[in-house]
Order: C-alpha cells, then structure tokens, then sequence
C-alpha cells in the first residue's frame, strides 16, 4: 500500500483509508477532492496525464495546488465546484495555513486587489474563504497562484472534506504538543539538578553533562514542534503585514540560540528549559483554542459517499451520492438523510427540516412536492426525482451565505484587526527599548525581559475577541431556523430600537381562502371569472395569488404586476383588473365600495376597462402566536410599527390598532420606504415577505424576510426567517444583545490582560515560560466565553 497520495503526491494521513481502482490498480488518496478528479481524469480516458506529468511536477512542494486548479478547467469538475451566476462565480476554498485573523485580513486584502475579483471573505475560525469573481477577467487557477505567492495554499472545498483536514492537521498539532510535552520534561529535570547544584554546589563536568541533556532534548522541540511558528514569522516579513507568530518565534530563537552560545562556551546560563516550556504553553494553549472553536463549527453530516438507490435503465443500481445527476430517480429508506434537492413521486412522506428551518415537528410532503437536500425522510420508502446536486441545492446555498455573513466583518472586528498588526509593531518597538534600557542599567536579565515582553504582549486573545464571538452566534441563529446573510447583522440587531412589520404573510399566515364571490356580469359564469382571475395571479408567488393557483387558468397576455394595487391583462381581446379598491379608483371604475366590503375580509375586485365584473372576498388567519411575540418585543423596550398595502378597514379587522405604536395602511413600495427612511433614529428593522416590501427591506438599518418570501425579498434582506416562527425574532433581539456583551467582555479582558501584565513584563518580574502561559490562557478565556452563546 502506498503512503502517499496517487494524485497529488502528498503524505496520505495516517488511519485514513480514501482509494479507488484506477488503471487496474489500488489508487490512494489523500483527500476526497483527488479521488474525485483522478476518477474523473482516467473515466473520461484522460489516464495519460500521470504518465506523461513531469518528475518535478510529483515532487513539487505540498504548498503547490497549481495543478489541482488547473484540472478544474474540465466543464464537470468546475461544475461541481464552482456557483455560476451570471457574470459572478464562486467557489469556496480551504486555505492551509491560517493561524489568527490577521492572516484573514492579510488573505482578503491581497486577494481583493487582484484584477477580477468581486468578493473575498475568509472565515479565519474553519480557514474557508468564499471567493467570487468575473471570468470574463480572470480565472481561479490565476487567484490560486496569487494566494501561493504571500505563502498560503488553498484547495477546492468539499463537503466532509474539512474534516479530514482538520483531523490530519490535529494530528500533527498531537505530535508537535507531545514532542514539546517530552522534550520540556527533560529539558526541566536537568535544569532543576542544576539550580539545586548552584546552591549546593556541582563539579563542571557534571554541570556540563546536564547541559548537554538538555540541549539534546530541546533542539527537536525548537526546531520541529516550533517550525508553525516560524514560518509564519517568515509570511509576516515577506508580506510585511505582522502577526503573533513574529514576536513568539523571536523569542524562542533568541532564549534558544543565547542558550546555546552559553552551552557552547561553558559561560553564563542556559535557558533550555525555558524555551521548551515556551513553545509547550503555546502549543497546548493553540491546541485548546483550535478544538474550542472546532466544537462551535461542526460541519453537516456528509452524504456524498453514501451508497443510494437509483433508477437507471430499467434497472436499479446501487451508486454514491456524489455520482447522483439531475433527472435520475433516486430511492430513499425510512430515516435516510436526503442527498439532493428533488421532487417527491412517492404519495406522502413526512420530513424533518430542522437542518434548513430549525423547526423539529416533522413537515407533511405531499406527491409533487419539493425535498430539500439535509433533510430526513421520517415515514417509509420513498422515490424522488433529483433536480438540483451539489453546489445548487438549497442547502449549499444556505451553506454559502452563512459563510459570507461569517466573513463579513463588522466595524470593530475591522478596527480589532488594524490594531492587531500595529500592536505587533509596538511590541517590537517595546521590547527593543525595554532590553536597551536594562542593558544600560547593567541588568544581567536584560535579555530575558525582553524575550517575556516579546510574548506576554502578543495579541493573540485581542484578535479573536470579536470573530469566534459572532461565528458562534451565527451558528446559534442558524441552529433556531434564522439565517444571517450578512456580517452586520448581529451587531445592528443588538441596537434595535423600532421594528416594523408588514401585515399579509408575516404577521398573517398568508394562506387565503375564497368566503364570499359576487357575480356581476350577464354573460360570464363563476367558473369562467374565477380563470380569468387565475389566469392574471397566475405568475405571481404572493399568498392571494395562490389562493386561486389551483383554479385553471386562462390564456392571458400583456400580463403584469402593479405593486400594492393588483394585477392586469388581456384575456380573449378585454383588458382586465384585478386588486383592490384603489386599482378601480386609479382606472375610473366607479362602484359603492361599502356595498361590497366585508367586515374583517379581505375584499378585491375584477374589472374591465368600462365596468366592475365580479367581487372577491378573502380571509388570512393571524398567525397564533403573533400576539404574544408582539407583547414580548414591546417587554423589550421595541417600538412596534405596522405598514401594510391593506385598507385601515381591512387590517384592523385582524390586528387591532392598540399593538402598535405606528399604523400606517394603504401603503405603496415607495411609500413604505419612505416613511422608514423619515424616522428621526437609526436601528430600524424591518420584517416582510412580499414583492411590495422590497424597496423597505433594502432601506432598512436590518431587515427580515419570512421563509416563504419571495426571491427578490430574501435577495434584499440582512437574514431570512427560514423557520417562519416569530417566536425567533424576540430570540435573536436578545441573543444579539448577548453577543454584544460577550465582545466587549472579550474585548475588556484582552486589553486589559496587556495592560496588567505589560508592565510587569517591563519591569522584569514575569519570566518567560509564564508569560507563555499567561498568553494561551488569555487567547482560551476568550474562547471560552464565546462558547457560552451556542444556545440562545
């Protein structure tokens, strides 16, 4: 068995087994992302690639991701990798290297200046980037090479793939902590025979020999459990942008190469034991750190190797998911998490949506309905016929834009960043002066005050204050059905101080039904009118569109949308109307409106260019629990403020005037961003779900879309309510209010953990193995806290 990977060339992690018959033989991998292309490579009789690749090619640097990217120029892989939407594409990238946020920073900067690029956000807590970019003016392969040339490397990202990842790159983390772990208590037990050999006395030879122990032992934990270190001190100064790693590998190679010149020339101290108790503090403390934040970012459960059922030419065959494509007709069991978005053929199934909506009671699926990819199918066997995989199911979608949101900084997570680097600057600074002025002073420590200011001021726990914070609770909100779709989100909802609320499909079911039709006309039948009507909803997704999607439709022309009015079109030569009173108004359809109206209806009229035709009434359920949310929020301290397109009459027939503080009816699109938009303070959130509420939630401080929106809604809106329960809204009020908290704590305490122990530094009473600990236990305690907001 090979011990490293066919594809790439690079070491195959130990205990994982990834492989494939390729070529008439046992091909191994190192990862799921170079199985699929070798497989892909020798399937479409491309096998000549591995042999004819040059030698330096197999040997290049594991660094070197040039010919991954390159493969992608094949139309099926760039498929299954990259989003294509219009003239942006994206592509979500795992990035090797990353150690805090400045790496984050630096990654996003470098990448942004590149020609072509639209987007980059990386996620510094699970190293992903989303990266989106014009192909009319570059190519991912080109963003690849750029990333490689400020010393990070990246790979297309793959479902389930991080994980093994991070499992590989937790096993190295195990060695480099157990090789500092042995090698500190040896390099400790000679230096403690030494300080008791210092009071009690010890002959050279033996002191020596101690000597010699201890560098033994300390020389593979400096040069091998410290190399992360290094090497992203040697990034800093190529890119002149300095992180954490410049000052702690300073201060490991000044104590370890003083303590060798004194081991060398049997004069003065060493310090062996000091600087392996350093890089051990460290290691552990970045150990701890990495499986804290990892528990808050635990990835989807992976279907992509998965065995499945599918119907094939006449037969059933037994394939992986990832091999799955769009039209095939795919057998599920009982309990089985759904690979692929599809739809149903099976007559009924109930399924638990709570991956996509938070929402645990099972959801009745009827035969023609569509099933959402991560979901579970809870009753029987079922069969669906697949129509989107991979990158263009709801749930990768979700997956993106939770990615983007987590990416997108706030303001003081951008300032936390800037100060970041330049605090990095004025520890170098610091430390230069601290060591000048001991040394003046004739200070035999002079040097190892330096080495404990280099370390204690590391702002390791200043830079992760904000963004393990706000991933957290992202994840928190993804968890209860609310999605964030972009990175202010938290921080605006923690500033709420009004919230405005569109009636129809938001604070109301949204679901109408037909309670009363008034036939007007001498010639036309019932059922005729109710197609005309059906005819002219018949492209719109609003609720009282669908109450009449099930009625056959008519042949219709001309057909178009009038905001917060109605509809109109051409039907067998007539032009029609239909909406509500003041659609008639605005055409010169004159009628006694009171004649018609019904008490806590919802009444709209069917007219021709001369005459009324027919009256419709509707009725909409409040949803049940829009009351007590209500109530709730204004416990809160929220303004309350109803805009709807629905006549005073209609709306107070079912919310009652006294739960708001602003009632405003009949509103337009534009009327109700202009009523937003005259308010005398920011914070304003808005709540919608409909076409009409597009220009509102675009001018909103934040804004909502029920899960039931329309496309364009949830295009425009700061976070979506997939779960369409209000009960998350006073939820999040609070749980934003939490994580504002919590940063300023993490703040509080990582300013204030540099301000308390910098002096001390200075002043020569913190040694530096406990400045390594004080340093890991600052970055951990932020951590820490930040756990405390996975529930809300």
């Amino acid at each position: 068995m090979s011990n490293v990977c066919f594809h790439c060339g690079d070491p195959i992690p130990t205990g994982l087994d990834i492989a494939s018959t390729l070529q008439d033989q046992r091909r191994e991998f190192c990862c799921y992302g170079c199985q699929a292309i070798a497989e892909h490579i020798c399937g479409a009789d491309l096998s000549m690639y591995y042999e004819r690749r040059d030698t330096n090619t197999a040997k290049r640097s594991s660094s070197d991701t040039s010919a991954l990217f390159d493969l992608l120029n094949d139309d099926d892989l760039y498929n299954e990798y990259v989003y294509q939407e219009a003239q942006q594409h994206t592509i979500q990238l795992s990035i090797s290297g990353i150690t805090c946020s400045a790496c984050a920073w630096l990654i996003e900067r470098h990448l942004s200046n590149q020609c072509g690029v639209i987007s980059i956000h990386v996620n510094a807590s699970d190293a992903l980037a989303t990266l989106v970019w014009d192909p009319n003016k570059t190519t991912v392969q080109v963003l690849s090479q750029s990333l490689q040339q400020i010393g990070y490397s990246a790979h297309p990202h793959r479902p389930g793939e991080q994980d093994q990842i991070h499992k590989a790159e937790r096993k190295k983390a195990i060695i480099r902590l157990g090789v500092a772990g042995v090698g500190m208590m040896q390099a400790m037990m000679s230096a403690i025979a030494m300080y008791a050999g210092d009071m009690q006395g010890m002959e050279d030879s033996h002191r020596q020999l101690l000597r010699w122990i201890s560098f033994l032992f300390a020389t593979p934990v400096v040069l091998y459990a410290g190399l992360p270190f290094y090497k992203g001190a040697l990034r800093d100064l190529k890119n002149r942008h300095f992180t954490m790693d410049l000052p702690v590998s300073l201060g490991i190679l000044l104590s370890y190469g003083s303590s060798v010149i004194a081991f060398y020339t049997e004069s003065g101290h060493v310090y062996f034991d000091s600087a392996t108790m350093f890089i051990f503090f460290l290691l552990l403390g970045r150990f701890l750190e990495t499986l804290a934040r990892s528990n808050q970012n635990k990835a989807r459960h992976n279907t992509d190797l998965e065995p499945v059922i599918v119907k094939r030419e006449g037969s059933e065959k037994v394939i992986p998911v990832h091999k799955l494509t769009s039209g095939d007709i795919a057998k599920l069991e009982s309990g089985q998490t759904i690979p692929v978005d599809g739809i149903l053929l099976s007559d009924f199934t109930n399924v638990d949506e709570s991956s996509l909506t938070g929402e645990y009671q099972p959801v009745a699926k009827h035969k023609g309905d569509l099933l959402r990819a991560q979901t579970i199918n809870v009753d029987q066997q079922i069969e669906l016929e697949v129509t989107n995989i991979g990158q263009n199911t709801q749930a990768a979608t979700i997956s993106r834009i939770t990615e983007r949101a987590l990416s997108e900084k706030p303001r003081v997570a951008v300032i936390a960043d800037n100060v970041a680097h330049y605090f990095v600057l004025a520890v170098l600074i610091t430390a230069s002066l601290t060591y000048a002025f001991w040394s003046f002073m004739g200070e035999a420590q002079a040097y190892w005050i330096m080495v404990s200011v280099l370390v204690v001021t590391c702002p390791c726990a200043l830079s992760l204050a904000t963004p393990v914070a706000l991933t957290t609770m992202t994840n928190a909100f993804k968890q209860q059905g609310f999605l964030v779709t972009r990175g202010h989100v938290i921080e605006s909802l923690a500033q709420t101080k009004q919230i405005v609320f569109d009636k129809t499909g938001t604070l109301t079911q949204g679901k109408f039904s037909i309670v009363k039709f008034v036939n007007l006309s001498e010639c036309y039948s019932e059922e005729l009118l109710l197609s005309w009507i059906s005819a002219l909803e018949s492209q719109s997704k609003h609720p009282i569109a669908q109450t009449f999607h099930s009625i056959p439709p008519s042949k219709v022309d001309h057909l178009q949308n009038l905001p917060s009015l109605g509809v109109t079109g051409e039907i067998d030569g007539k032009t029609l109307f239909f909406g509500n009173a003041a659609l008639m108004l605005q055409n010169d359809i004159s009628f006694e409106q009171q004649q018609y109206a019904e008490p806590g209806k919802l009444t709209l009229y069917l007219a021709d260019s001369k005459k009324l035709i027919a009256v419709v009434s509707l009725c909409d359920a409040l949803r049940p629990e829009a009351e007590s949310v209500l109530s709730t929020l204004r416990d809160q301290g929220v303004r309350l403020s109803l805009l709807t397109g629905d006549s005073a009459t209609s709306a107070m027939s079912i919310l009652p005037r006294d739960w708001f503080d602003d009632y405003e009816t009949d509103c337009l699109p534009d009327q109700k961003w202009q009523w937003i938009k005259q308010q005398p303070h920011k914070g304003i959130v808005m709540v919608g779900d409909g076409l009409n509420d597009v220009p509102a939630l675009a001018g909103a401080t934040t804004s909502m879309a029920m899960g039931a929106s329309s496309d364009l809604a949830k295009l425009h809106s700061d976070a979506v309510l997939l779960s369409d329960h209000l009960e998350t809204i006073p939820l999040v009020l609070k749980g934003a209010k939490r994580c504002r908290k919590i940063i300023k704590q993490n703040l509080f305490w990582a300013a204030g953990y540099n301000a308390t122990l910098l002096p001390l530094a200075i002043a020569g009473l913190i040694p530096p193995w406990v400045a390594a600990i004080g340093m890991a236990l600052s970055s951990l305690m932020v951590v820490v806290n930040a756990s405390r907001l996975n529930k809300l």
